[in-house]
Order: structure tokens, then sequence, then C-alpha cells
């Protein structure tokens, strides 16, 4: 389970969060939304510990790793779809064979045979969205946190990525945050912002 315990944060003057205790815990897709501007993303990076508050604190499970899908991931533009896959599985220890590489991106709906040595500033925005996907797949975390992980695909990418999220589910911590109808769908529990 990941613990807020009476975590503040504000940016200037505006309190974002004041005194937020909570436990959120694995097995679920939670949802957190909220209007644009009330901190989803914000409470994201609290909840993996890539921000820190102003007071008190967020407890992750020890020995747990975290990926993190976003908007503001950055994929290498002048590397191939497999040199990145290769990349970021690398940066967590992992080597990948070509046939895993192969099978994340069935997983995604994205075609490594024909575009796996495409490189990704050729890719749409949709492809690009499939291949953050399988790199977040690629590192196989127990801790999720996507942010609008279905943004830009076309139906048949986000029945792909939901497959997958509910698939994983049990034997994760998940944290989504979104305003997407479908996704919101997608969740067992709702954390509506502001807390």
């Amino acid at each position: 389970m990941i613990a807020f315990d009476d975590v503040n944060l504000s940016f200037g003057r505006r309190a974002l969060f004041s005194n937020v205790t909570l436990t959120l815990r694995g097995g679920r897709v939670i949802g957190i939304t909220g209007a644009n501007g009330a901190g989803k993303s914000t409470f994201l990076k609290l909840a993996g510990k890539i921000l820190r508050p102003d007071g008190g604190e967020v407890r992750l499970p020890e020995g747990k790793t975290i990926a993190a899908l976003s908007p503001e991931m950055k994929i290498y533009d002048t590397l191939t779809a497999r040199e990145n896959l290769s990349f970021f599985a690398r940066l967590r220890g992992k080597t990948l064979t070509a046939e895993e590489i192969i099978g994340l991106g069935e997983r995604v709906g994205l075609d490594l045979e024909t575009f796996g040595d495409v490189r990704a500033e050729n890719f749409s925005t949709g492809m690009r969205q499939r291949l953050k996907f399988a790199i977040l797949l690629s590192v196989d975390a127990d801790i999720w946190l996507l942010d609008e992980p279905t943004a830009n695909l076309d139906d048949d990418g986000r029945k792909k990525i939901f497959h997958e999220v509910r698939g994983a589910k049990a034997n994760k911590i998940i944290l989504l945050a979104t305003n997407d109808k479908a996704e919101v769908a997608l969740c067992d529990e709702i954390i509506k912002l502001p807390l």
C-alpha cells in the first residue's frame, strides 16, 4: 500500500493538498479525478515520491518498484522502437530478447516486426503512446502511475491498454489520473480532487 500521512503541498500561495491522510491499496485500479489544475498529475508524483510534500510523509511499500506513464514521459526520437524498449529495460537491469520485444509490441498493438526498426520521430502520437506503454510493461514494476494512459489512442489501442490494466491490477498498485469517462469506468475506486 501507499500511505499519505498528513501530506501538505503548496505552489506559491496556492495550497494544493492540506493534511491529506489516506491509504492506497493494491488489487484495484484507483482513479484520481478532478478539474484541470486540481492536482491529478501532482498527486501521482507525490505517490511515486517524484515530488516531495511540504509537510507530512508519503510511505511506499519497501522493495517495490515503480513505473510511470505520463504526457511528460520522453522517448528518444533518434532511437528506433526496439532501441527505446531495450534502453529503458536496461535502465532497470533487464535485457529483452527479440521475441520479448515483439511480444510487448503485440500486447499494445504496435507491430514491431514492421515498425521495430523505425525511428520514434517518425511515429504518430498514437504509436508513440503505444510504445510508451510497452516500455512500462517491459519493466514489470509493482506500482503503476498512469496519467491519461490512453490519450491519443484509437479504439483498438484503448482496448489493449484497458486489457493490460485489468489483467495487472490483482498484483499491483495502480493509480490512474484521468477525466476520460472510459478510463474512469475502468477504475474500482475514485479519489476526486480537491480532497
